[in-house]
């Protein structure tokens, strides 16, 4: 039993697995408390915020990076074989899937009595997650040692298991940050981060051939230079067996209740190069998490070989019966070298670098207002400042197998005291046609944006490899 769910666990998780999200249009969005997260020295004009429990971030991004990837081609026709259906796609081991989620629980900020400094925190929930698709192990998986289907197995083909990389977790982040005005010209900013893991799967770093060769009397599968290992928090027992209860098992994760703990950091900087030319950068998810609850992970370390009569030729419509049916004797035999260990392991998420330079064009209205820094020495506007904003960002996350990276022009303008809008364009692996806009309203006190990205596919969002939707709710004072 446990051989096959080691082999159907990686199967199902590249297929709708949950690192590597861009959120370009909120960043550098300054007018919202959220872009804080991604850039924790991003330049704050407000006083003290705080976001409506549960409604101030709602996040969802979905994509792969293959256009044939869609709902109608994957789901619709045929739910019951998601995973035929998403191989019959003819994707590359330089494809691969991401899908994140985020709900703010708590959001919330003030100036400190030194106006220089403003301190944020909140509670988040987030799901996140990257995997590559493991091309070798798939076309093993439906074709067997007959790759162009002759009826003839192909001898001395090598499938390669190096490019098997998923990683999957359902976490709580409690985060605490602040940032300092130095001067007129440098905002400087850090936050730290507790976090609470709920779930985890963890397969990177494999190492592993597979390739069959003919004896005299039998064939040979020969498994060479095996490395091995998939880790799992709270997800299955040592037997194979799902042993998830739910919403409340996870509901309690994300609250230290299940005992798996990390840390983060995050940094950021605002720079004023000169008064219309503004740089800014920073590094996010500099993160540790150790995983001790219900930990089960399966290591295969040592080389091997089974001998077969057969060579290995799944039955086109019944694979998983198959490899069922074909695995099992081998384990119960004790011919697959796979170790069960229970004991706890470390997570390090992929360090995201996110960048820009913008150039700035400053209009007044005539409305004045109160300034952030009332008692400062920092130069005070009269009028309530109106801008628009020309500039590049760029983005890039460091997975250990792949360097995930985004460049988005974009155009930021308030339209007036009430409205401002950020339009996007952003050229990475899904889509070379992705625009995106958000939206910003004010009125008093009260703060609704709204975003999303690759629009010109929103309208059949079915047909669309990739869609990210983001809305939220603020109250804001000057």
């Amino acid at each position: 039993m446990i051989c096959k769910h080691c082999l159907y666990l990686i199967l199902f998780f590249w297929c709708g697995n949950i690192f590597a999200q861009n959120n370009q249009i909120l960043y550098d969005f300054n007018q919202l408390p959220q872009t804080l997260l991604l850039n924790p020295g991003a330049e704050v004009n407000y006083n003290k915020h705080f976001g409506v429990p549960f409604l101030s971030n709602i996040f969802v991004q979905a994509g792969a990076t293959n256009k044939n990837i869609t709902y109608n081609n994957i789901y619709e026709d045929d739910t019951s074989d998601m995973l035929r259906n998403i191989y019959d796609q003819n994707l590359s081991s330089d494809d691969y899937f991401v899908i994140n989620q985020q709900l703010e629980i708590i959001n919330a900020g003030f100036r400190l009595k030194n106006e220089a400094y403003y301190l944020s925190f909140g509670i988040q929930q987030k799901m996140d997650g990257f995997s590559l698709y493991p091309e070798d192990l798939t076309n093993l998986f439906y074709k067997g040692d007959d790759q162009n289907e002759d009826g003839k197995p192909e001898y001395d083909n090598t499938f390669d298991f190096n490019k098997i990389s998923s990683v999957g977790e359902l976490m709580g982040v409690f985060h605490i940050g602040i940032s300092k005005k130095i001067n007129n010209k440098l905002t400087l900013g850090a936050r730290f981060k507790l976090l609470s893991g709920s779930l985890s799967i963890d397969f990177t770093n494999t190492r592993g051939e597979y390739d069959l060769s003919k004896s005299t009397f039998v064939n040979l599968h020969n498994f060479n230079n095996m490395n091995f290992s998939i880790r799992t928090s709270g997800l299955i027992n040592p037997q194979g067996d799902n042993i998830f209860d739910g919403a409340s098992q996870a509901l309690k994760g994300l609250f230290f209740l299940n005992g798996n703990i990390g840390v983060g950091m995050d940094f950021g900087l605002t720079y004023h190069a000169s008064d219309e030319f503004i740089i800014t950068a920073s590094l996010l998810d500099l993160d540790y998490i150790n995983y001790s609850n219900k930990v089960v992970n399966y290591e295969v370390k040592n080389d091997f070989v089974l001998p077969d009569d057969a060579y290995f030729d799944p039955i086109e419509g019944s694979e998983f019966s198959y490899w069922n049916d074909k695995l099992d004797p081998y384990y119960e035999a004790q011919l697959l070298p796979i170790d069960t260990i229970q004991t706890s392991y470390f997570t390090t998420h992929a360090p995201k670098f996110n960048a820009s330079a913008k150039y700035q064009i400053i209009r007044s209205s005539n409305e004045k207002y109160n300034s952030v820094y009332r008692n400062s020495r920092y130069v005070t506007p009269v009028n309530r400042v109106l801008s628009t904003e020309f500039g590049l960002q760029t983005y890039m996350a460091f997975r250990p197998d792949k360097l995930v990276w985004a460049v988005t022009p974009f155009v930021s303008t308030d339209i007036n005291r009430y409205l401002t809008a950020k339009f996007t364009y952003t050229y990475n692996k899904f889509s070379a046609k992705n625009i995106g806009l958000g939206i910003s309203t004010h009125y008093k006190n009260f703060n609704f944006y709204v975003t999303a990205d690759n629009l010109l596919d929103l309208p059949k969002w079915k047909d669309s490899n990739y869609q990210s939707v983001q809305l939220g709710m603020n109250f804001m004072f000057y």
